[in-house]
């Protein structure tokens, strides 16, 4: 918060560093001060979005079996790895993105709940560290927790929101 010529002004930051966005104070840019973060499509190309959040001040992440991939032998094995086995994670899910208050929080919650998977156990964590959430599974159905339901739009009629 500054002041100049007798006004009160707010001004903030969204800082990306790959998977992850911190969201700090009001986006300048937008006249009620929110921030729209996409949520890539995990069937598309790098720009193409899914849906979009509209957020306040957040950390933001995003695990997804569509980025660091290695094909081998025709089988795609991404980095997402599952400590049970050492093996990339399989799960119903595609992607998930976490909103949190701390960026280590919705780093380490969107990797333990892809390995998971769109599940009750993943559920039960994020309620626990009371974090958000948006899964994407392989059918393209999404899921959206209680607390995002009003901030998500999709972008595209490639998927479809999930019945409660």
């Amino acid at each position: 918060t500054a002041k100049a010529n007798g006004k009160t002004t707010t001004s903030g930051a969204g800082i990306s560093v790959g998977g992850s966005v911190l969201l700090y104070g009001t986006n300048p840019s937008s006249e009620d001060g929110s921030w729209s973060i996409g949520i890539r499509n995990p069937f598309g190309a790098a720009d193409d979005y899914a849906a979009v959040l509209k957020l306040g001040e957040a950390c933001v992440s995003t695990s997804g079996d569509y980025e660091k991939v290695l094909e081998a032998d025709e089988k795609k094995y991404h980095h997402i790895l599952n400590p049970k086995t050492g093996y990339p994670a399989e799960s119903n899910i595609t992607g998930v993105t976490v909103v949190s208050d701390s960026g280590i929080l919705s780093d380490a919650l969107s990797t333990t709940c892809f390995i998971l998977g769109y599940s009750d156990e993943s559920l039960n964590i994020l309620k626990a560290y009371d974090a958000e959430a948006v899964f994407i599974l392989k059918d393209k159905t999404v899921y959206v927790t209680d607390g995002l339901t009003d901030k998500l739009t999709l972008t595209t009629d490639d998927f479809k929101l999930a019945e409660k």
